[in-house]
Formats: structure tokens, sequence, C-alpha cells
């Protein structure tokens, strides 16, 4: 009997991410390409500006492939509240850095007083930094260095 392959066995971005933050240590990763806030702060201007969408590497993180497609759809008028929910639906499960680079897009939809849905757009834009649940203290705290015996 074949045993069926889960997609995130087969999902290299997530292969990726596991081997950076679960195996290895995720300070390594600071300012690295997988380092959501390095990839959101590398977006040209002129990229979010003119809604550059195949600029951003969406591939480097698990579920943002979906993310960039949500923002497509977002885009171009269709189903745009499904775009919205979709998008937080990846935040609630823990699929918040495949939402973030769509931040900067999101909040030149929601300042632009000709768009429609802006309050919900500028609602999606809380949830990539608000986690579902807390992390555990040991993961918050600084790490000190040891004073001896």
């Amino acid at each position: 009997m074949e045993v069926p392959v889960s997609s995130w066995d087969s999902d290299l971005a997530y292969q990726a991410v596991a081997r950076a933050f679960v195996d290895g240590d995720p300070l390594d990763q600071a300012g690295g390409p997988l380092d959501i806030r390095a990839v959101v702060a590398g977006i040209r201007t002129e990229a979010k500006d003119k809604f550059l969408l195949e600029e951003v590497p969406w591939d480097r993180f698990p579920e943002g492939v979906s993310a960039r497609e949500d923002m497509e759809r977002l885009l171009s008028g269709n189903a745009v509240s499904g775009s919205l929910t979709m998008l937080i639906g990846l935040c609630a499960n823990d699929m918040r850095a495949a939402v973030a680079p769509t931040v900067p897009f999101l909040i030149r939809i929601g300042t632009d007083p000709e768009v429609g849905h802006r309050a919900e757009a500028l609602a999606v834009t809380a949830c990539p930094p608000r986690p579902r649940r807390p992390a555990p203290l040991h993961r918050l705290a600084p790490r000190r260095a040891s004073a001896g015996p």
C-alpha cells in the first residue's frame, strides 16, 4: 500500500523553512532570504506602488504562492472579499510569513479613496504580526551567557 505524500512533504519552501528554523538556529536566518522582515523591506517602492507582484519572492515561503494568487484575484476585482478572507485564513493557519509580503500592497489599497473594501484590506495588515497563540516563554526570553559554575 502506497503511503500518501502530504503537501508538506513535497513543498520545497516548507522543507527549506523547516531546515532553517527547526533543524537550525533561527537567529542564523536574520537578514537572509528566509527572514520575512528583510524580504518585505527589500521590496522596491516602485514595485509596491505599481503592484508588481512578480518582484516578490513568494515561493520562498510555505503557502506564499497562494498569497500571491489571492493578491492577484484581489487586484483583478474578482472575489475581493474571498481573497481577503483567504489571506486572513492563511494567518489563522500560522502561515503569516506568506501573508507578510502582501502588507505593503494592502496598505496602498486601503489608503486609496477610489478602491472599495479599504477597511477590510487594512484589517488584513494586522494579521501577519499577530500570532494565533503566544510563543512559549523560553523562546521569548533573551539568551544569556553563562556566568560560569
